[in-house]
């Protein structure tokens, strides 16, 4: 077993060439020669854990697991229902944190009944009920069965469906605990009987939610997470791994996202997940941009920024700790926008906020620093950009002057 926390460097270790490609592509490791034909492995931004060849390796966060898993309570949900102390209990492993969190999630959501719908089933039965299907029936050598298409009313539901693909990866993912397999196991007899899907994070990502389903959205936005979490994105495209992974910067990102979503009141259309296709810096649009945060209100951007994992370097711009490049992109979603105020976020530790004003634009950029290790960080979220969500403007911008704040 290999334990690696993100972005910390190893003692030097023994690993084959293979394990140190896949420890490469899929937690973005670097490595670095040692002593004896040993290496030194640092994780990039990846947490979890996978199979390498025989090889287990976990990689924990930098963040505490207890506040990584309740970003994700947050994020999957609004009402405060799951219990995270109760999910992390004697677990270190955030993927069994996790996986634990879920089991709770789906055992709270049975507790409220089953979802049950109407479904369209073909079926070839020796009366007629529904539709018969002549085509198909006149092609048989018998008269009957005949084929019919009828309406079903059951929980074979995407739903439970979705619910159910995620409980049967659990029950027999070896990463897991016996404990948390177990659990698994107890809780999949509910829906052990629905029918399998060929892509549940696509089904999950394409339900409707309406007073008649609400009350399992917060285990499908678990599972459709946990779904997520065992593809990698890489060069020659999504790729799924004998593993389970978190991609913190996506992750906390999305956070940020619907964090500020809810205190604010908006939908999904107005703070969009994506903005990709709606903004570019150029006339002619061939410079697309893609914010991390934006809202736009009947066609006028009232809010923008972007946001960052990782701690503010220690090299200053003049004054700030920013990344120069960092500014620069801010400034590029202020110019396209039209927008006079903007945000720049460092999600890492904490650290002083500042405020880089443009005088030749008129324009400030708030650098906001936000410590994810704090408890109360949800609420240093809201408080840091509630006055700037509000602001809104109209002028045209050329070149920068920068002058800093402190």
């Amino acid at each position: 077993m290999l334990q690696l926390t993100e972005h910390s460097q190893s003692q030097p270790v023994c690993l084959t060439i293979a394990q140190q490609l896949k420890l490469q592509q899929w937690f973005r490791a670097d490595i670095e020669p040692a002593e004896n034909g040993l290496v030194r492995v640092t994780p990039g931004s990846r947490v979890g854990g996978a199979d390498l060849d025989g090889l287990k390796v976990s990689v924990g966060p930098k963040t505490p697991v207890y506040r990584l898993l309740t970003m994700i309570s947050e994020i999957a949900d609004p009402y405060d229902w799951l219990d995270v102390d109760a999910a992390i209990r004697s677990k270190h492993d955030i993927s069994d944190a996790l996986a634990a969190l879920f089991i709770q999630a789906c055992h709270r959501t049975f507790e409220q009944g089953m979802h049950r719908s109407y479904r369209r089933e073909r079926q070839r039965l020796g009366f007629v009920r529904g539709k018969l299907l002549i085509p198909q029936t006149i092609r048989q050598l018998t008269p009957v069965p005949v084929t019919v298409e009828t309406d079903v009313f059951d929980d074979d539901t995407p739903e439970n469906q979705i619910l159910a693909a995620v409980l049967r990866k659990l029950r027999t993912d070896p990463h897991l605990s016996d404990a948390t397999r177990q659990q698994a196991h107890h809780i999949f007899r509910n829906v052990r009987h629905v029918a399998s899907l060929r892509d549940p994070l696509r089904t999950a990502n394409n339900i409707a939610w309406t007073r008649h389903n609400q009350w399992y959205r917060q285990a499908v936005s678990l599972a459709t997470m946990i779904l997520s979490f065992g593809r990698v994105d890489h060069e020659l495209g999504a790729e799924t791994v004998p593993g389970f992974f978190i991609d913190m910067p996506k992750l906390i990102e999305h956070w940020v996202r619907v964090t500020l979503r809810r205190a604010w009141g908006l939908n999904q259309h107005e703070m969009r997940n994506s903005w990709n296709g709606y903004l570019w810096l150029d006339e002619t649009r061939r410079v697309q941009l893609q914010p991390d945060l934006a809202v736009q209100r009947a066609g006028i951007w009232t809010f923008v920024g972007d946001v960052k994992y990782k701690v503010l370097p220690q090299h200053s711009m003049r004054n700030t700790g920013a990344d120069r490049n960092d500014i620069y992109q801010t400034l590029a979603y202020l110019t396209a926008t039209g927008m006079q105020e903007g945000v720049l976020m460092y999600a890492g530790i904490g650290a002083t906020d500042e405020t880089i004003t443009i005088k030749r634009l008129g324009a400030r950029i708030h650098i906001i620093s936000l410590d994810l290790s704090n408890r109360d960080a949800k609420n240093k979220l809201i408080q840091k950009t509630q006055r700037l969500q509000s602001l809104k403007t109209s002028r045209s911008r050329s070149r920068s002057d920068f002058h800093v704040h402190t």
